[in-house]
């Protein structure tokens, strides 16, 4: 996401500021992006698997199938009408021949962005590759529409399964450079880091924003869909820890890039929005350890104790408020990428060219070893609190008995 919303300037012009209405398109833009690709991932690796268990009540899976499905219906209606707007934003900011946002808007306009030829040396046009990628975007979003139809939400696995497939082709267009001769190992790596730190924002974030909407189910639903959401929280704490993983090791690599020095956080317009960024994806970050070591063991000695009543409260209710801070300092980001625009080493007239070289590489593997045993840590310690706190409410239970006999 980083490269994309950098764009090579001169130091004189780097950082400007967003008019509004690229501010406005662009959060627009990437909250249709996150919540199609997140919300698939959700679906396909969480909820589905969850909801066809024999434990789950069936009037209970059917208001959840029906609230995904309208959801996922309502991300793609926004998602296609992000993308109008974003393309129009492309051609308004195109070097040389800017013009009004509201001309742009315009089909005719669009259509001359698109149809501009390529420079000499391209085997293909900035317009034409943006053409296919946005089509392609297109044709996903129009696949999560189609869930408005209660017919064809009975396929629901189908529809987010297609529109994922479609929407990972759609972003690897970019990763194809538009003249082949000026594409370096560098710049290949790049892509690739950006595209996983993409999808891996889109996941975490995506998914929890999905999974805040269906906790307002919780009036349909019956007391015993509170532990079906306890599965949920959990299989989806795994999916969320591994997406933390990567966004933390591509964040990193992208900081280096656009960053030249420590001290550029502060001396540079730049660096001190990358910094707000850093700050706001770490409080996501601790409140997320917050509901893996305090939420889940509480959820996990409820569930133990038989409680309906409080496993329900927890995991509708309790847990989606933590979660929806969550959406809310995610929003905050957004806001703050719109802000981002070249770099800090630009900004500052840092002269030193960022390569991946062996001793960078090496540096990564090791944090990323150290992050995963960080995480694998986490989730260990995080499940042993939960099975200590059973445990515990078991043997209570027993001596109760035991002290009444």
């Amino acid at each position: 996401m980083s490269l994309l919303l950098t764009q090579a300037v001169s130091a004189a012009e780097a950082n400007p500021t967003p008019e509004v209405w690229r501010v406005i398109t662009k959060m627009a833009y990437f909250a249709g992006l996150i919540g199609s690709i997140g919300g698939c991932m959700l679906y396909l690796i969480v909820l589905r698997p969850v909801l066809r268990r024999p434990s789950v009540d069936p009037a209970d899976r059917a208001v959840l199938q029906r609230r995904a499905g309208i959801y996922y219906a309502i991300v793609g209606t926004w998602f296609l009408v992000a993308l109008y707007f974003q393309i129009a934003g492309k051609g308004a900011r195109v070097k040389g021949k800017e013009i009004p946002f509201g001309d742009a808007l315009s089909p005719a306009a669009i259509w001359r962005f698109i149809s501009v030829p390529g420079k000499k040396g391209d085997w293909i046009s900035s317009g034409a590759e943006a053409l296919i990628q946005y089509a392609l975007w297109g044709v996903a979003a129009i696949v999560l529409m189609l869930a408005f139809s209660p017919r064809l939400r009975e396929k629901l696995g189908v529809l987010t399964l297609t529109s994922l497939i479609v929407n990972f082709v759609a972003y690897q267009v970019t990763l194809l450079p538009t003249n082949f001769s000026k594409a370096t190992f560098d710049t290949i790596a790049n892509s690739l880091l950006d595209h996983l730190h993409v999808f891996s924002i889109s996941t975490w974030v995506g998914g929890i924003a999905g999974l805040v909407i269906l906790a307002f189910s919780r009036r349909r639903l019956s007391l015993g869909a509170g532990d079906v959401f306890a599965q949920i929280w959990t299989r989806f704490s795994t999916l969320a820890m591994v997406a933390v993983g990567c966004i933390l090791i591509t964040g990193l690599w992208l900081a280096y890039s656009l960053v030249g020095s420590p001290s550029e956080l502060f001396t540079t317009s730049f660096g001190r929005f990358l910094v707000i960024k850093v700050s706001l994806v770490f409080t996501m970050i601790c409140i997320g350890a917050a509901n893996e070591f305090v939420m889940m063991p509480r959820i996990a000695r409820a569930r133990a104790a038989g409680a309906e009543g409080s496993v329900f409260r927890l995991a509708l209710r309790t847990f989606p408020v933590l979660v929806t801070i969550e959406v809310l300092l995610a929003v905050g980001v957004l806001f703050v990428l719109s802000f981002l625009t070249g770099s800090a080493r630009v900004e500052a007239g840092d002269p030193e060219d960022p390569t991946l070289s062996g001793t960078v590489i090496g540096i990564g593997v090791v944090l990323a070893i150290l992050i995963a045993v960080s995480f694998v840590t986490t989730a260990k310690v995080s499940d042993r609190l939960s099975r200590s706190a059973a445990r515990a409410h078991e043997v209570e239970q027993r001596e109760a008995v035991s002290a009444e006999s």
